[in-house]
């Protein structure tokens, strides 16, 4: 049986990058679709109803909390009849409006608020309990219809969602790097060009993530910013499009997965919490040159080096084998670059909180 992780998935039906292109929603909307709804949440909401209007037919489902069956079920029942969902938003709001319009088997356009993950590319979902516990993948039938980026509205978004953005998309050459060395048999054509995607996307990175800082903090527009939005949130998801399970996650998502079951840091972002993954899957494989790169770059982006960033102040050792037990277990994804221990995960975050 062919599973989600084998099918090649290049992207977003349709792709428009441009200053301003949020003005532009409903002419792009209205001559393809009759019943437009419209997913979104309570601060991203009010931070694009501030920029542009949305048509006052256009119903409105407002949504706070995290991206889990009950909110998708709850969703789907009030806005049945739409043929469309229009996600606007960032990541969990976006994974929300993927799955709601997966449910009712309509298309959706991704109006990704803020530049944090790369939700507004991916067919998937990341699904949550209510409590913000890490629960399972959902893989969709369909892309999106339509992803938009603007990057003028983007320059008005928290600095931390650019950073989280930063660190979730570095994931991307680490993991899948990781998962393509240490896999034997041969792999497709479309493995190797989402290893090479995966260069290019740090590249980018590391090139131009300090500029793209500078120019939000400044409120002022440049190619390196406009590069680095596109790169996070859609440059980055045809990685896993292109590899499948071998571009999707390994060890830093695991890591970031059990750090779930953490309550002090349900408030720390997506990309925050991928960033030390990132670290800890490194230590796990005694790479830690690599971890001392990687540091001296968070320290001038303020990516998280160490759990007390993350907001993990006393019980250290409680918490790192709380994430370790999840992290790893056989049907999470840090088994996809070995066979790692529970105590080898716990041994690798004492290295990175004690380098």
């Amino acid at each position: 049986m062919i599973q989600p992780e084998d099918i090649v998935r290049s992207g977003p039906n349709q792709f428009i990058s441009q200053k301003g292109i949020y003005h532009k929603l409903d002419s792009l909307v209205s001559p393809s679709f009759q019943s437009p709804a419209v997913v979104t949440g309570h601060h991203s909401y009010h931070a694009f109803s501030t920029y542009t209007k949305l048509p006052s037919h256009w119903p409105v489902v407002q949504h706070k909390g995290y991206s889990s069956p009950n909110a998708m079920t709850r969703i789907a029942d009030e806005i049945k009849g739409a043929d469309v969902i229009i996600g606007i938003g960032g990541g969990t709001i976006l994974d929300t409006a993927k799955s709601v319009a997966d449910a009712l088997q309509i298309e959706v356009i991704m109006v990704p608020t803020i530049p944090g993950t790369c939700a507004a590319s991916t067919p998937l979902s990341v699904i949550y309990d209510d409590k913000g516990n890490f629960m399972r993948v959902d893989y969709h039938k369909r892309s999106s219809y339509l992803t938009l980026i603007d990057h003028t509205f983007l320059l008005s978004s928290p600095l931390s969602y650019l950073q989280s953005g930063i660190g979730d998309t570095l994931a991307k050459w680490y993991e899948a790097e990781a998962i393509i060395r240490n896999t034997e048999e041969s792999l497709p054509l479309m493995v190797h060009a989402a290893l090479k995607q995966s260069v290019s996307v740090r590249d980018i990175l590391l090139s131009h993530s300090e500029e793209a800082v500078h120019s939000l903090k400044t409120g002022q527009h440049s190619q390196a910013f406009a590069d680095v939005t596109d790169t996070i949130i859609t440059l980055a998801g045809t990685v896993g499009g292109y590899g499948g399970r071998y571009g999707r996650m390994a060890g830093a998502h695991a890591v970031h997965n059990g750090l779930t079951f953490i309550e002090e840091t349900h408030h720390v972002l997506h990309g925050q919490k991928v960033a030390y993954g990132i670290l800890v899957q490194l230590a796990a494989e005694k790479r830690m040159a690599e971890v001392e790169e990687l540091l001296q770059l968070y320290q001038t982006l303020g990516l998280p080096k160490n759990m007390r960033e993350l907001g993990i102040k006393t019980q250290l050792e409680e918490a790192a084998y709380t994430v370790a037990s999840h992290a790893a277990r056989a049907d999470e994804t840090f088994c996809l670059i070995g066979n790692y221990s529970k105590e080898q995960i716990v041994d690798a975050i004492q290295a990175v909180e004690t380098y």
